[in-house]
């Protein structure tokens, strides 16, 4: 059964040769995936720069390109990443840089933070609030004022407590902004199934604002029968027999992501 489906976040292109890239890509629009947010993973890369650029010559428009931890950003090279047009940025990956607090650390957003979500924002570029600490996520909300929130990949606390994952605060902040979070499946961040952080999304935030960012080839901790993306064909069973109905499914695997990039 083919499906129609978004992915927030998937890691494939710094994992992967060109070669492997092109033929999983291949695969993925085979069995329905109509767009990914590609992740150039920078934490471990010497001249990022040039890396995205690399990267970047390899997407088309149904793969849009993400920087997971802008590290390397300054006011004196963030033009030049501009130039690249990223769809979205993430400031930090775990811990504390230049910019602002990941999620294992105690900073907050910094003054060069606050000068480059200032310029990435005002030339189109979403700012991705994955791995913020809640100091930062907060700050960085303030600052995009009025503009619909994203977070690429992540769960929810209240169904299973992790310094990554979103508390109710935080979600109703995004909700209230007409944004979207992406789910992930990362193991430890869902602590159990997928289906309780579904469940628990729309009990308490209705449908509108939650997405897939299942943060393939980023974790090796997946769920089981959950791990490529032909598997979201039995999910969608799955979902089915748990009693959310096929209109949500469609707003959660696809619908609500290609609403969210159609406007600001």
């Amino acid at each position: 059964m083919k499906i129609r489906l978004a992915d927030l976040h998937n890691d494939a292109i710094t994992k992967l040769s060109q070669r492997q890239f092109f033929r999983y890509i291949r695969g993925a629009r085979k069995v329905g995936v109509e767009t990914i947010l590609i992740s150039v993973w920078t934490t471990e890369m010497q001249d990022p720069i040039q890396e995205i650029r690399k990267y970047k010559e390899l997407l088309d428009d149904k793969l849009l390109l993400h920087i997971e931890d802008a590290w390397f950003v300054n006011e004196t090279n963030v033009d030049e990443l501009i130039k690249l047009e990223p769809y979205s940025v993430g400031l930090t990956w775990n811990q504390n840089n230049n910019l602002a607090g990941g999620a294992h650390g105690d900073g907050g957003l910094t003054p060069l933070g606050e000068t480059v979500i200032k310029k990435l924002s005002a030339n189109g570029i979403r700012i991705d609030l994955a791995h913020l600490n809640r100091t930062s996520f907060y700050q960085v909300a303030e600052i995009l004022g009025n503009r619909k929130l994203l977070c690429t990949h992540t769960c929810f606390d209240e169904v299973h407590p992790h310094l990554r994952n979103l508390d109710r605060k935080q979600i109703q902040t995004i909700v209230n902004s007409g944004g979207i979070i992406g789910l992930t499946l990362v193991r430890d961040f869902l602590g159990g199934d997928v289906y309780s952080h579904i469940r628990y999304f729309i009990d308490n935030f209705g449908e509108d604002n939650i997405a897939i960012g299942t943060d393939f080839y980023g974790t090796v901790n997946l769920p089981k029968g959950l791990r490529r993306y032909k598997d979201f064909a039995r999910f969608r069973k799955f979902l089915l027999g748990k009693g959310i109905g096929d209109s949500t499914i469609n707003k959660i695997f696809h619908i609500n992501w290609h609403d969210f990039q159609r406007t600001k």
